[in-house]
């Protein structure tokens, strides 16, 4: 495939993980992503996800995004914490674009956190909702958490259309769901890193989502050659193109 714009991974982690080893350090995430061809990796703190305060875990992404070009910071901000003005502060300071939430895993209701919505808004920082972290059948029967339904960022995206948001980890079926949201609301995306079954990507596109799906490999628990596999087949390349990279530069320059 002739690749004219970057391959950008919008939803990367680093980190470990607590229910199975992962290679989820920062260069070993960077080089799985370099050898499938990414150019430019969105890298939130994975150990973040079950941390009592997920703040404190954000300094690795913002190491690894001085260290390496190629990194943008994805910090993790928890909207109960009583430290969450600081972190946008400290975000804006260190040039982020994205910013990701874990409503499920931090049990709060993101459509009620107005203060913090607004704040993120007036910032210009795009909003990922991550929605799944991992598939039920393999979460520890201790440590089970449910989806975040994609409804609350599609809420969040009607309330505040000046904040760009970004469904995060949705299954293909419940972004085929929310075509028609996803087609009227302009500061709406989804992500396809856990997008996966049969010809999926053949499917979003034929319901007229080209411009809305963003590439992403929740590597490293999941693996890249996987979800660029998953984009590139069976569709054309101005297609994989646009999904690979292209959507994801003009959501980040519009």
């Amino acid at each position: 495939m002739t690749q004219t714009t970057p391959v950008i991974d919008i939803n990367a982690w680093t980190g470990h993980w607590h229910t199975f080893p992962v290679q989820g350090e920062v260069d070993a995430v960077r080089n799985s992503l370099k050898d499938i061809g990414v150019d430019r990796i969105f890298l939130a703190p994975l150990h973040a996800v079950w941390g009592h305060n997920p703040h404190y875990c954000n300094k690795d992404v913002y190491a690894a995004a001085t260290a390496h070009e190629d990194i943008e910071p994805v910090p993790v901000l928890d909207p109960t914490l009583a430290t969450w003005k600081e972190e946008v502060v400290k975000a804006v300071e260190h040039g982020v674009r994205l910013v990701k939430v874990l409503p499920a895993y931090s049990q709060y209701n993101l459509v009620e956190q107005g203060d913090f919505l607004a704040a993120l808004a007036e910032a210009g920082f795009i909003l990922l909702v991550q929605t799944r972290l991992e598939d039920p059948r393999r979460q520890h029967p201790l440590g089970q958490v449910p989806d975040t339904d994609p409804a609350v960022a599609v809420e969040v995206a009607r309330h505040y259309p000046k904040l760009k948001v970004v469904i995060g980890g949705a299954a293909w079926s419940a972004i085929l769901n929310l075509c028609d949201t996803l087609l009227q609301l302009d500061n709406l995306y989804a992500d396809v890193s856990q997008a996966d079954g049969m010809d999926t990507m053949k499917v979003l596109l034929e319901k007229g989502m080209g411009e809305k799906l963003l590439f992403g490999t929740h590597a490293p628990l999941f693996i890249p050659l996987a979800g660029l596999a998953r984009v590139i087949t069976d569709i054309s390349d101005e297609q994989a193109a646009a999904i690979l990279g292209g959507n994801t530069v003009r959501l980040l320059e519009g």
